[in-house]
């Protein structure tokens, strides 16, 4: 069955302790990363959420997003007024700043500058990204002398057909030297602690007692003398894995007919892309007229 809501990590830390009744708490940290290790066993789209960013580009790149898992498409917006684009920009990039004088010096309070900044970020990219028509995809760079290549002497601009991007060393590099782009990715989620977000699923819940489990009896420790051995709970982890996994892909009716839409057709739609897939699950129209046309 589809899954729709998560739970924090420390449900199954609960879990453990239920279930165990350990003797120490000396493997509670570790476990917070071993749920994370978990879930990017299984790797499934359920455990993901969608998300969108603007990013400022300088001498042709940016930073990605310290939670991005993986992009689903770059776009930017060619009708927003250069104006809008350079103040987010210059705003975005006193953001930075700050970050880094916080990181240099953390008993500086930027508190008021951070919270006024954002306010006006939000705005600024509420205006970019408010009408979605707007916005142009961005093509993944193909060739193999990308202007954003550390050798200018490397580039040729007649080689440039169309404006694209393309990502590496947590950067995201363009074809042009500055200017915004709209970022949609995934990310995991994360509760008000920072701690990993579990589907709530009782597959999913097994899945990270069992490696958590396997990981303590790995590291030497026996939070409890039961005659478990890491062998059978790898075991467990890999049979749990996989359940929580088909019952993570397995879809819902509206899914199911979004799937059926998409490969039940005459007419191959090969430009998705340019409309960020929105109508991909949409169905097929055949109009029987008096001029024999087709439309989708």
């Amino acid at each position: 069955m589809a899954i729709y809501k998560t739970t924090s990590s420390k449900v199954v830390l609960r879990k453990i302790f239920r279930d165990l009744n350990p003797n120490n708490d000396n493997w509670i940290d570790d476990a917070i990363e071993w749920i994370g290790e978990a879930l990017e066993h299984i790797g499934a789209s359920t455990q993901l959420i969608k998300k969108v960013c603007v990013l400022p580009i300088k001498n042709y790149k940016a930073t990605l997003p310290n939670d991005l898992y993986y992009i689903n498409q770059v776009a930017i917006n060619n009708d927003v007024a250069p104006s809008i684009e350079t103040e987010l920009t210059e705003l975005l990039s006193q953001v930075n700043e700050i970050q880094t004088a916080l990181s240099e010096n953390p008993n500086q309070d930027f508190t008021h500058q951070l919270r006024e900044l954002n306010s006006r970020i939000v705005v600024l990219e509420n205006i970019y990204t408010s009408n979605e028509s707007r916005l142009v995809p961005l093509a993944y760079c193909t060739t193999n002398f990308p202007e954003a290549a550390a050798c200018p002497e490397c580039t040729t601009k007649e080689m440039k057909l169309k404006e694209c991007y393309y990502a590496e060393s947590d950067k995201i590099k363009t074809s042009f030297v500055s200017g915004v782009v709209c970022v949609s990715y995934m990310a995991f989620p994360i509760d008000d602690d920072c701690y990993p977000l579990v589907p709530d699923s009782i597959s999913f819940r097994e899945a990270m007692f069992w490696y958590v489990y396997k990981k303590i009896l790995l590291g030497g420790q026996n939070p409890v003398n039961n005659g478990i051995d890491y062998n059978y709970a790898d075991q467990k982890w890999r049979y749990y894995c996989t359940q929580a996994r088909n019952e993570a892909v397995f879809p819902d009716i509206d899914r199911y007919e979004s799937f059926m839409n998409q490969w039940v057709r005459l007419i191959p739609n090969i430009n998705r892309a340019y409309s960020g897939f929105e109508n991909l699950g949409t169905r097929e129209a055949l109009h029987r007229g008096p001029s024999n046309t087709y439309g989708l």
